[in-house]
């Protein structure tokens, strides 16, 4: 292959690569995402979140009505694997549900529709809602309980 075939494919590379950075529609995002998840039970019980990026323990957290768990990491396409798994827990009356989610997972897709840059969910009375970047809206994704590991 001639020097100048070869340079034009690793600028096609680095052109597609630009655009997916800052244009998620195309279906590839390179660069930094967020992981946020927000207490919004209905019946504003306190939320237990427990998460583990990777085998990494992110500690355990108890949030009110409308606080969130935030983690945010770089996402360098196929040179790692990234996910992040969360145990959560609230009080529903005199029961008391629990779930083990897994809210990201850069090997494969785990929502109904992928996240880019803001891989935002919400946690209601019913199970996870996942924000839609594209369509700008909420979509209920997983039920409790769960145990959705892969």
């Amino acid at each position: 292959m001639s020097s100048s075939k070869f340079n034009f494919k690793i600028h096609v590379i680095f052109l597609v690569a630009s655009l997916a950075r800052f244009e998620p529609s195309l279906g590839l995002y390179l660069g930094q995402r967020h992981v946020n998840i927000v207490n919004k039970l209905e019946n504003h019980e306190t939320l237990m979140i427990h998460c583990w990026q990777n085998s990494d323990d992110m500690g355990k957290r108890y949030l009110k009505y409308d606080e969130e768990f935030q983690s945010a990491f770089i996402d360098l396409f196929t040179f790692q694997h990234v996910n992040i798994e969360c145990d959560m827990e609230f009080k529903d009356g005199d029961m008391t549900r629990r779930g083990h989610f897994l809210v990201y997972d850069s090997s494969h897709d785990v929502r109904t529709r992928e996240c880019y840059k803001w891989c935002n969910w919400s946690v209601g009375t019913y199970g996870l809602y996942a924000y839609d970047e594209v369509d700008h809206k909420w979509d209920y994704e997983i039920p409790w309980p769960s145990n959705n590991r892969f």
